[in-house]
């Protein structure tokens, strides 16, 4: 992260320039370092923490001094290497003491002496080619290959890797008996006996046959499809599940009304079993699924749907459930009703699925809750949208704090490529903001970018961090828990967090960083060329104090303190201490007595105070 020089983070770590002097605050780089943490790439690293633990795996005296091979990285062979360069990247190909990387490698064998490094696998979109180098992979075909540019092992975009080849998918590039797969990117195998055609459907998330060697296609409840010979299916007034097409092509569930060009191919809503005299005439339903009652007794069943709750049902009114859906359940004072299992007055808070006997318990919660415990299990939301981002492949890391001082984590990366970011949940409109692949990259009158997403001024959250934006860019912050950022355009993030020491730039050099555990700050003044400007801060949370110039904050447990420049180190005192030492002394009538400190009880005189 990056942190001002006078920072208690930086003084701890020791960040000095290469001769030992102090740095000013727009200083950008670390010359040296001290204690567990160490130098690399103009950083100060502790070797116990992440990142540098990633780095590093032993370090003394401001020196890493075993590198960690499996990330990627080699020990400079030389016998006293730069400050700084005791680890070298395998795709760090910059003169280091005369020892190099290679350009775009991902792991290599270090060399002997002053040289390069040799590469073993090159990172994704590169190859190792006959001269030990990485060269680019053929964008035009491959996302990844190995031993020749169009040598692909993946495929990007609208393409399917077949045979080593990129194919179209759209157009039958993956030839008969095969589909292209949209979730790993390939020309996968249909996987069903005798079907000599299939598709993905996207619906079910599988693959579906379309055509099979001398059989029909039959499609199951969970849409898995078979081949299959017309006698398992429903016909010459036989019963069953699955009935006949017309042409003898298809076997379909009884209910299934997919087809709606003839109404001899056409199931009924909600029909679990049917018959058919014969494939040219419409069915007829015996009995009904769950979710639907019979209100014409099976002589033929008529089918209507349950209460919206009901998993099963004698009246389709909401209070006669005889039992109820997956994530609803039915209270002992309103047997017939079924009530969701997060419902606001009866309900567990993020509860997905429960089970009631005598008492509520939860059995799952849902995907923006995060699961503690087992008997009982109890939910902890940690994030505002309820598909958490569309799953492992989002990002809900967004943090907005409230005007009562609590986090709140929103989207900052949705996992559909075809939904946007906007007020911090993923949705399907973008309104005339700009955004694409599940972020936003600049925004319209009356929203501002921020995390990745387009935030309205009127709304909750935008509301909380900026309260008026003109063209894309915040021009007025909510509050002092958040500062507008000089200078940036309506593409840059124009408005940040006190506490966000991560910060964001507005060019290629200009950085703006919060001071982390700040709860208050100033803005900083805009940032001169190829410099960082950090927030002034004002206020910590609890239990810590800012440092007298505001850039960092620190635990503060020393009675009468008002400014920490490190951990339980004052530099200044309020009013009625001074400052001795990293210590706060009570000064004038506040001090106690002799007696009084050895635990003795001492009368003070009326007239005034002793000594």
């Amino acid at each position: 992260l990056c942190r001002p020089a006078s920072s208690p983070q930086a003084i701890t770590a020791g960040c000095t320039g290469s001769d030992g002097a102090a740095l000013t605050d727009s200083s950008t780089a670390c010359g040296m370092c001290s204690g567990g943490f160490f130098l690399f790439r103009g950083g100060c690293y502790s070797q116990m923490e992440t990142p540098g633990s990633e780095i590093c795996t032993a370090a003394s005296g401001g020196k890493c001094t075993a590198c960690k091979a499996d990330n990627g990285l080699f020990k400079n062979p030389v016998a006293s290497p730069t400050l700084g360069s005791e680890c070298i990247l395998c795709s760090d190909a910059t003169d280091r003491d005369g020892v190099t990387g290679v350009a775009n490698c991902n792991k290599c064998t270090a060399p002997g002496s002053a040289g390069a490094a040799t590469c073993n696998t090159c990172q994704d979109g590169f190859y190792k080619d006959n001269n030990g180098a990485c060269a680019q992979c053929n964008t035009n075909s491959c996302l990844t290959c190995e031993t020749s540019a169009t040598q692909c092992t993946s495929c990007s975009g609208s393409k399917y890797l077949k045979d080593s080849q990129c194919v179209e998918g759209a157009s039958n590039g993956c030839g008969n008996g095969k589909y292209a797969d949209p979730q790993s990117n390939t020309c996968a195998e249909c996987g069903i006996a005798d079907c000599t055609a299939c598709k993905y459907n996207a619906t079910v998330s599988k693959p579906q046959c379309t055509a099979c060697n001398s059989k029909i296609v039959k499609i199951g409840l969970d849409g898995t499809t078979t081949c299959v010979t017309a006698g398992d299916c429903a016909q010459n007034d036989t019963e069953g599940a699955y009935f006949l097409t017309k042409n003898s092509d298809k076997c379909l569930l009884c209910n299934d009304k997919s087809d709606t060009s003839d109404a001899v191919n056409t199931g009924i809503e909600g029909c679990g079993t049917c018959k058919k005299a014969d494939p040219t005439q419409a069915l007829t339903c015996t009995a009904c699924t769950d979710g639907y009652y019979d209100s014409g007794n099976g002589n033929p069943a008529i089918c209507v749907a349950c209460g919206a709750n009901c998993a099963t049902c004698t009246k389709d009114t909401k209070d006669q459930c005889s039992t109820c859906k997956p994530g609803y359940f039915k209270q002992s004072d309103s047997p017939g009703t079924c009530t969701p299992c997060d419902d606001a007055d009866s309900g567990i808070p993020g509860c997905a699925t429960c089970t009631f006997s005598g008492s509520l318990a939860c059995n799952s919660c849902k995907p923006n809750y995060k699961q503690s415990g087992s008997s009982p299990i109890t939910c902890t939301k940690t994030c505002e949208d309820e598909t958490a981002c569309g799953g492992t492949a989002g990002s809900c890391k967004a943090a907005v704090l409230d005007d009562k001082g609590v986090f709140h984590y929103y989207c900052s990366q949705c996992a559909d490529n075809n939904q946007y970011l906007i007020d911090g949940i993923c949705n399907s409109a973008k309104g005339s903001n700009t955004c694409a692949k599940g972020v936003c990259t600049s925004c319209t009158t009356g929203y501002f970018l921020y995390m990745g997403g387009c935030y309205s001024t009127a709304n909750t959250p935008g509301n909380l961090m900026c309260t008026a934006a003109t063209n894309g860019i915040c021009t007025t912050a909510a509050n002092s828990r958040y500062f507008k950022i000089p200078g940036a355009s309506n593409q840059q993030q124009s408005v940040l967090g006190c506490g966000n020491p991560l910060g964001t730039n507005t060019t290629s050099t200009n950085a703006y960083v919060g001071v982390e555990d700040c709860r208050t700050c100033t803005a900083p003044s805009e940032a001169s060329n190829g410099a960082m400007a950090a927030a002034k801060c004002t206020a910590c949370d609890e239990g810590k104090k800012p440092n007298l110039a505001g850039t960092g904050c620190s635990t503060c447990g020393i009675p009468g303190c008002s400014a920490c420049k490190a951990d339980n180190m004052c530099e200044a005192c309020g009013d009625g201490y001074r400052l001795e030492g990293d210590a706060c002394v009570r000064t004038g009538g506040g001090n106690l007595s002799t007696g009084a400190i050895a635990g003795i009880s001492v009368t003070k005189s009326s007239s005034g105070l002793c000594c």
